[in-house]
Parts: structure tokens; sequence; C-alpha cells
């Protein structure tokens, strides 16, 4: 197996040591989530706390950015538990997100969403936000989350559903162009 090597210094002639080559690349953030559900297959979205008066309410997937050596399924794990106070399940990938870097936030980010557990009722009724960060949470159809949630967000919940219906892995790719979303 050969490994990944930079191309040389073409001003010396070799190979830049990892630490300087792996400083001329694009910096990138990641974040990982969970799709989880309700028993009639309702998608279960968390409210921020964070109101931004120019982006309204900010409805989002349970999850949040990794921590230095943690794996993306550590992190959905662990982030749904400190929001939601359930130790849920990681199953199976369903969406790669990507968006470029934003002024608001100035480096790649790409998001792992994967499939999480279907919530009893008696799972949803014990769900503890922690105030600081979310104040509801709600499970409705897909299409009424068009009510509440930017284009982008939308338009990921929707591609995140299908994927978790047909079986298949979705990537979703925003422009910078879009309306700015936080993850």
């Amino acid at each position: 197996m050969t490994s990944f090597l930079p191309e040389p210094d073409p001003e010396r002639g070799t190979w830049l040591p990892p630490a300087e080559f792996i400083a001329t690349l694009p910096r990138a953030t990641a974040y990982a989530s969970l799709y989880v559900t309700d028993q009639q297959g309702l998608p279960v979205l968390l409210n921020s706390s964070v109101y931004k008066p120019d982006k309204g309410q900010i409805w989002q997937f349970p999850g949040g950015q990794m921590d230095p050596g943690e794996t993306p399924r550590e992190a959905a794990v662990r982030e749904t538990r400190q929001e939601t106070g359930l130790t849920l399940t990681c199953g199976r990938l369903l969406a790669i997100h990507f968006l470029p870097p934003e002024p608001t936030w100035p480096a790649n980010k790409f998001g792992l969403i994967f499939e999480g557990d279907t919530l009893s009722p008696e799972q949803l009724a014990s769900i503890h936000l922690d105030p600081a960060e979310h104040s509801e949470w709600a499970a409705r159809p897909v299409e009424e989350w068009a009510d509440v949630l930017n284009p982008r967000s939308i338009d990921r919940l929707r591609q995140v559903d299908g994927a978790a219906r047909s079986g298949t892995t979705a990537y979703i790719e925003h422009s910078g162009s879009d309306f700015i979303d936080y993850i």
C-alpha cells in the first residue's frame, strides 16, 4: 500500500514535511448528526436557543461539531446525548453535507448525518434539553418543516429523509450563495 505524499517543493526539489504540507491545504471543520424520527416516521428536530434576528429560529438535527480525536459516529452520539439526554444508536450514513467558506464561517464545513433511532413516546417524553442550547423539540411531516426552515435547511431535510426512506446515501452540496444555515 502506498501512502499519500505531497508534491515536491519545486524550489527545494524535496517533499515538504507533512506539517508544512498540511498548512498549505484548505481548512475544514466537521459536524456529525443523527436523523431521528418518531414512531410515525416524522423527523425530530431541535430549536436552537440562539435566536438570530436576521435568520429567525434555527431548527436542526441533534448533533454538532466533532471534538479532536473523535470519530464522526462518536460525535453524533455524544452531541445527541448532550442535547437531548438520550443515548441513541448511530446507524448507517444517510448523507454527506458540504458547505464552502462563508462570511460567518471562514472554512469549509463537512457534515455526516447518520440514521438514528425511531423514538418511542416514552423516549420523546424523556427528552431533556439544555436551555442554553435548545428551547424545544418537535416532530412533524417533512413538508410542514418548510414553514420554519430556511431554503437550505429544508433541502437538506428533504434529501436526508429521502435517503432514509430509500436506503441510499445523499451527497448534499450547498454553495456560498445559498441562505446561511447553522448546524
